[in-house]
């Protein structure tokens, strides 16, 4: 195995001491993308967040200190990264706010329609079978739920061969069933949204 692709695949699911640096690598240079999602995500107290691919748990951290009574989930395919976000986020877990789950991102263990916003920092470009996890994602989002992904438009280019454009990202929303999809840039970094509206019967 080649040396990049042995750090992509710990990026991936992080595992023993390489993957322990990794995550706090990631923890560390990740903030800016964790202020960049928060300032973007229309966040009521009380409102329940998963974050996928969670990692080491930082984004949880920094939301948990700035809103109060919301509820914060995170899922990760990698025991380790769930081992060090549970260190990272101790308190939160043992007082109820803050609850981690080892698992797959195609098959989130909740039920329909249960979370008000769910989060994706730096990760997306790294799932296989991208257009059947974001349907995973909006059956269990509620109404007027949003799916936020943000992510360093480098890695972007770099690891996908597909849905690099804005028309090519907001078309994978829109066929998922997403509306009012927003795409923003920055210098460095792309972030996208969308709104899950059940359309209302006509019976």
């Amino acid at each position: 195995m080649g040396l990049m692709k042995y750090f992509i695949e710990q990026s991936i699911k992080p595992e023993g001491v390489i993957g322990r640096i990794m995550l706090k690598i990631m923890n560390n240079t990740h903030k800016s993308l964790f202020q960049l999602g928060l300032s973007n995500i229309n966040l009521d107290e009380n409102c329940k967040l998963l974050d996928l691919a969670c990692g080491g748990g930082n984004f949880l951290k920094i939301a948990s200190k700035k809103h109060k009574n919301i509820k914060l989930f995170g899922i990760d395919f990698s025991k380790e990264a769930i081992r060090i976000a549970s260190k990272n986020n101790k308190k939160d877990i043992h007082n109820g706010k803050i609850r981690l789950l080892q698992g797959d991102i195609g098959k989130i263990p909740f039920t329909d329609n249960y979370f008000h916003v769910i989060t994706a920092f730096q990760t997306h470009f790294h799932w296989e079978d991208l257009s059947d996890k974001i349907k995973e994602i909006y059956r269990v989002l509620n109404e007027n739920g949003q799916f936020i992904i943000v992510a360093e438009k480098y890695k972007v280019n770099y690891h996908m061969e597909k849905y690099k454009t804005e028309n090519d990202i907001k078309e994978l929303f829109d066929k998922a069933g997403f509306e009012n999809i927003e795409y923003k840039e920055t210098k460095d970094n792309m972030f996208i949204t969308g709104v899950k509206i059940i359309p209302v019967s006509r019976e």
